[in-house]
């Protein structure tokens, strides 16, 4: 005999419990994404508060720097570089004048002057860098008294380029003749090129 079931609910039974379950996984899926937004949102707003205050900063000291640079640049335009430029000229000319060496030159003039020639005057000029040009004025017995005191300040370093001037006769005898040289004293000539050897 087939036992009797009674079915006494108003409404078919449903197992709801499927249901639930992927409500509440879901639920938690949707709060974990939340979280994840609210902290990403706040690492943002932070990261870009602290990325703006030191762009800014930057921005700040540029501007400073641009100010400083504008100064600067002020600054030198109001040099008269011309100027300054003759006047450190002139003040390094006249500390060559200072410590020129009459003594020095006497001396090297004394061994390129052949026997026979004489020195009437010397005339330096001093420049702020660079040889001494002298201008000679000398006598020679002989007029070949010219070209061997040109060979020899060929010859000798502390001389450089020597030209000679106009070759004068005397009535009483002898020659005058004017000679125009660079003058390399010991100090100078470490900075110079090697004079050629003519």
């Amino acid at each position: 005999m087939k036992p009797i079931h009674l079915n006494l609910a108003a409404r078919p039974y449903r197992d709801y419990r499927p249901v639930y379950a992927v409500v509440v996984v879901m639920s938690l899926i949707t709060a974990f994404l939340m979280l994840n937004n609210v902290e990403t949102y706040y690492r943002y707003t932070h990261e870009t508060r602290s990325t703006r205050a030191k762009i800014a900063a930057i921005e700040a000291q540029t501007q400073r720097e641009k100010q400083a640079a504008e100064i600067a640049r002020n600054r030198l335009e109001a040099i008269d570089v011309a100027r300054l430029d003759a006047q450190t000229r002139f003040i390094n000319a006249k500390l060559a004048e200072r410590a020129f060496s009459w003594s020095a030159l006497l001396d090297e003039l004394e061994t390129v002057l052949p026997n026979d020639v004489r020195l009437e005057s010397v005339s330096p000029s001093f420049t702020d860098e660079g040889p001494i040009a002298l201008s000679l004025n000398l006598e020679a017995k002989s007029s070949e008294g010219m070209m061997r005191t040109v060979d020899n300040m060929f010859r000798d370093p502390n001389f450089r380029d020597p030209f000679p001037g106009t070759e004068t006769q005397r009535a009483s005898g002898g020659y005058t003749f004017n000679l125009h040289v660079d003058y390399l004293p010991e100090g100078l000539q470490l900075n110079q090129p090697a004079a050629v050897k003519r």
